[in-house]
């Protein structure tokens, strides 16, 4: 079984109960350069959309695939998609490769991703962004192997 994290731009408010959430269960209160300012800067200057708003990390595996040095991997278990920072060069490849443009990187260039709130998955909870958000613009589905196979084919 996997997850895929879903996204319906026509729900969201732009109200960042999602960012806001994702930072109160990752990072500790003033922890050096995180901020929900410093999110919303990065969601204003997103080319994808014409609202501020950002579709979060949907573990789709393109940053995976498109990295040479193996620092992103999919848990084998859930299928999301975690960053190894130790294993990161820096090279952005990884960066160019995203659909959502979600990729950041810290301040010694290595790379920082959503890790689909893992923890809270194999507990059976929901991530802490979908289950902040009022409208239900981000979702969480499981996808079981059945139906993976049915849409290869």
């Amino acid at each position: 079984m996997s997850y895929k994290f879903r996204f319906d731009e026509k729900k969201c408010t732009g109200c960042f109960a999602c960012h806001t959430a994702c930072l109160d269960s990752h990072y500790g209160p003033g922890e050096e350069g995180i901020s929900l300012r410093s999110i919303k800067r990065i969601v204003v200057e997103s080319k994808s959309f014409q609202k501020d708003i950002c579709p979060g990390c949907i573990h789709c595996g393109a940053c995976a695939r498109a990295c040479p040095c193996g620092a992103l991997l999919a848990d084998g278990d859930t299928g999301i998609v975690l960053a190894r920072q130790a294993l990161c060069s820096g090279c952005r490849a990884c960066e160019s490769a995203c659909p959502v443009e979600v990729i950041r990187f810290d301040r010694e260039g290595r790379i920082v991703k959503c890790d689909g709130c893992l923890t809270r998955l194999k507990a059976g909870r929901e991530p802490a962004c979908v289950r902040a958000c009022p409208t239900g613009a981000v979702t969480v589905e499981e996808e079981r192997e059945s139906d993976e196979r049915e849409t290869d084919g």
